[in-house]
């Protein structure tokens, strides 16, 4: 649970960065479209950052496991009890459980906003916590201006969820394809083994 937390913590933590600048996006007065192409800028470097991170961390993963395969055949015939990294090995699926993980405190305050907000029917002190952390996704502060009272239907915070799909997308590809490019890399050199030495090593 540890390694989750910790891979999706990068992610978390650059959303609320990126929140600040979309923050300064909602102030622009008028000029819809302005607001949209900096809104798609600013998601847009967000995903070069995050999946670089994804990325790099999907071909450490597949090294790990390579590292782990010899260390399993080392121990196998010494007998030996050595220690293995087995929970960052390479998974297909690792790379969404990140961006899900940096989605926890946004399904977890709106989990808190829904109940909150039907027992009281009018606090929606959660469901404002998750939309201005979740801001860069949040497509209702984008395209429109926030009323003069700065409170919204209690139901338009539920936009902030585009965010789970987004981030498990960029953090999931990016992960798969620095796993898949360590992949071809060992393949290749296993391939001119076969050639020099008529084997596979």
């Amino acid at each position: 649970m540890k390694y989750y937390l910790k891979q999706g913590l990068f992610p978390f933590l650059y959303i609320i960065m990126m929140a600040m600048t979309a923050f300064g996006i909602t102030a622009i007065s008028g000029l819809i479209w302005l607001k949209i192409i900096l809104a798609l800028l600013n998601i847009g470097l967000y995903t070069v950052v995050v999946a670089a991170v994804a990325h790099k961390e999907g071909q450490e993963s597949v090294r790990v496991q390579h590292a782990n395969d010899l260390e399993r055949m080392e121990i196998i015939r010494t007998g030996a009890n050595r220690p293995l990294k087995t929970h960052e090995e390479y998974k297909p699926w690792k790379g969404f459980a990140f961006g899900f993980t940096a989605c926890v405190p946004l399904i977890a305050f709106l989990a808190l906003h829904t109940v909150v907000y039907l027992a009281t029917g009018s606090y929606r002190g959660f469901g404002a916590i998750a939309g201005v952390i979740y801001l860069m996704f949040f497509i209702f502060f984008m395209l429109e201006e926030a009323p003069a009272d700065s409170t919204l239907p209690w139901y338009s915070y539920y936009g902030a969820l585009i965010a789970l799909p987004v981030i498990m997308l960029i953090t999931g590809a990016a992960y798969l394809l620095g796993a898949k490019k360590v992949m071809r890399q060992q393949q290749m050199i296993k391939e001119k083994q076969r050639q020099i030495y008529g084997e596979e090593l």
